[in-house]
């Protein structure tokens, strides 16, 4: 579901979402399925950039 959120909102593919969750991830040092739902309950992942 968060993929797909964020391949709508930034009109891109499938694997570049799931790069940016993964990456925003590993630079956060926070679970991918926790990102994922932050992605959910917000729209976006900007909400847990630096």
């Amino acid at each position: 579901m968060a993929m797909g959120i964020l391949m709508e909102r930034h009109r891109i593919t499938e694997e570049q979402a799931f790069d940016r969750l993964r990456v925003l991830s590993q630079r956060r040092n926070v679970k991918l399925r926790d990102v994922a739902e932050r992605v959910i309950y917000t729209g976006d992942a900007e909400q847990l950039s630096d």
